[in-house]
C-alpha cells in the first residue's frame, strides 16, 4: 500500500516521541526523571472538574454547534474584551478540539499550495508541519541574540511574498517574550505588507514579570482585522487532556475555520465546553497561584544550572521551558562516543542518566535542549544534578 506523499512528509511528534520512550522506561520498572512534558502538572481546579461533572448531569453529552456552544463562545469574547481590549462578534470566534486544531485550521484557510508562512526560530515543533500539510512553505527566521523576534529577517520574508507570520509570545520552546518595540515594529510590518499574523496565545498567562505580557492588538486594536488569536485552557488552567481551544479573528478567515470544522471533527467535547466557561470565569488567583510556583522552580533550576560548565541559557521571561545552550559540550565524547548534536547528547542523556529532555533541532535550534520546569521541585533537583554528573562524564 502506498501512503500519499503528505503523509509520508509528515514527520512524528519529536516531543510525543521522547514522553512515550521516558513512559516506556517507566513500565520496565526504570525511575525516569522527565523534564521533557510540554503540560503543568497541577491537576485541573477542582471547580472546573464539578463544572465538566455538573455538565454532564445536566445532560449536556451530546452534539453540540460545530463552533461551539454559545456560552463559550460568549465567554471568550468577554475574555478577550478584558485581555486584549477587542471587542469581537459572535462569527469571529470558533472553539475547536485544543489550540493545536486551531491553529492547523488557521493555516488551511489561509495558505494554498506554493505560498509561504514565516516562523521565528527557535519554533513550536507543530508549525512547519502543519504548514506543510498546507502545501505551504514554511521560511524560518534565525533565532537572535536577543529578544524574541529578528526583524529584519522577518522582512525580507514579506518581501518575498510570505503569507502570514506566526507569532508565539511567551515562546515554547525558549521562554522568551515580544517587547513593546518589537510588537510595534511587527505592527509597522503589518500595516506595510498585505499579510496575516497568526499569533499563538497559549502561554501568555504565564509570566514572570510584573507587567503582562504585551499583546500586538492591546497596543494596535486597528490591527485586529489582520491578526487571528489562538488560545486555550490546557497551560493556563492545567487542562491539556481536556482538548479544548479556539481562535479569534476576522469574520471571513474564521468562517473558512468553522467549514473545515464541520467537515472533520465538528464540536469540542460538549461538556469540556461547559467546565472551559467555568475556567475562563475563574478567579485571577487560579492561575496566578500557579504561576508563583513555576517562578520558584525556575529560581531553583536557574542556580543549579549555574554551577554546571559548559551549559550556558538566557532566562526564561514567561512559559515554564528553558533552552539550555550547549554548543561548548559539543565535539566532545562519552564513553568513547562522539557527542555531535544536541540530540545525540539528550539521547545519551535519556539512556545513562534516564533524564529526558527535548533536543533543540526538534524547535529549529540545533546545539539547544529544552527542559520543563513543570516537574515538582525534588525530580528537578535529582535531573539537573544528573545532567551535570554527565557533562563531568564528557572527555
Amino acid at each position: 500500500m502506498e501512503l500519499s506523499q503528505r503523509a509520508q512528509a509528515l514527520p512524528a511528534s519529536p516531543t510525543l516521541a521522547i514522553s512515550a520512550r521516558a513512559a516506556e522506561l517507566r513500565r520496565a520498572g526504570e525511575r525516569v526523571f522527565s523534564l521533557a512534558a510540554g503540560q503543568p502538572d497541577f491537576p485541573t481546579p477542582e471547580h472546573i472538574r464539578r463544572a465538566a461533572a455538573a455538565a454532564m448531569e445536566a445532560g449536556h453529552t451530546g452534539y453540540a454547534p460545530s463552533a461551539g456552544v454559545p456560552e463559550l463562545r460568549a465567554a471568550i469574547r468577554r475574555y478577550a474584551a478584558e485581555r486584549l481590549g477587542v471587542e469581537y462578534a459572535d462569527d469571529q470566534v470558533v472553539v475547536g478540539c485544543g489550540a493545536k486544531q486551531c491553529l492547523a485550521n488557521a493555516f488551511l484557510a489561509l495558505l494554498d499550495p506554493g505560498q509561504r508562512a514565516l516562523l521565528q526560530a527557535p519554533y513550536w515543533v507543530s508549525y512547519p508541519a502543519q504548514v506543510r500539510l498546507c502545501g505551504a512553505e514554511p521560511l524560518v527566521a534565525p533565532a537572535p541574540e536577543q529578544g524574541l523576534l529578528d526583524l529584519a529577517a522577518i522582512r525580507r520574508g514579506l518581501e518575498g511574498g510570505a503569507r502570514l507570520v506566526v507569532l508565539n509570545s511567551p515562546s515554547n520552546p525558549s521562554g522568551q517574550v515580544a517587547g513593546t518595540e518589537e510588537i510595534d515594529a511587527l505592527a509597522g510590518l503589518l500595516r506595510e505588507f498585505d499579510c496575516y499574523l497568526v499569533s499563538d496565545d497559549i502561554y501568555e498567562r504565564i509570566v514572570f514579570t510584573p507587567e503582562p505580557c504585551p499583546h500586538l492588538l492591546r497596543r494596535h486594536p486597528d490591527l485586529a482585522g489582520r491578526v487571528i488569536v489562538v488560545n486555550g485552557v490546557s497551560k493556563s488552567y492545567s487542562m491539556t487532556g481536556w482538548r479544548l481551544g479556539w481562535a479569534l479573528g476576522p469574520a471571513p478567515v474564521i468562517g473558512a475555520m468553522r467549514r473545515l470544522q464541520d467537515q472533520t471533527t465538528s464540536n469540542a467535547v460538549t461538556f469540556v465546553q461547559h467546565a472551559a466557561v467555568a475556567a475562563l470565569e475563574s478567579e485571577p488567583e487560579v492561575v496566578d497561584a500557579m504561576v508563583r510556583q513555576f517562578s520558584r522552580r525556575l529560581d531553583l533550576v536557574c542556580r543549579l544550572l549555574d554551577d554546571i560548565a559548559g551549559i550556558d541559557y538566557r532566562r526564561p521571561q514567561g512559559a515554564f521551558y528553558l533552552m539550555l545552550d550547549v554548543h561548548r559540550l559539543l565535539g566532545r565524547s562519552w564513553r568513547g562516543r562522539a557527542v555531535d548534536s544536541a540530540a545525540r547528547l539528550a539521547e545519551i542523556l535519556l539512556d545513562s542518566q534516564r533524564v529526558a529532555v527535548v533536543p533543540g533541532e526538534a524547535f529549529g535550534a540545533p546545539g539547544f535542549l529544552r527542559i520543563s520546569i513543570a516537574a515538582a521541585r525534588e525530580d528537578l533537583e535529582q535531573a539537573v544534578a544528573r545532567l551535570g554528573r554527565l557533562v563531568e562524564e564528557l572527555d
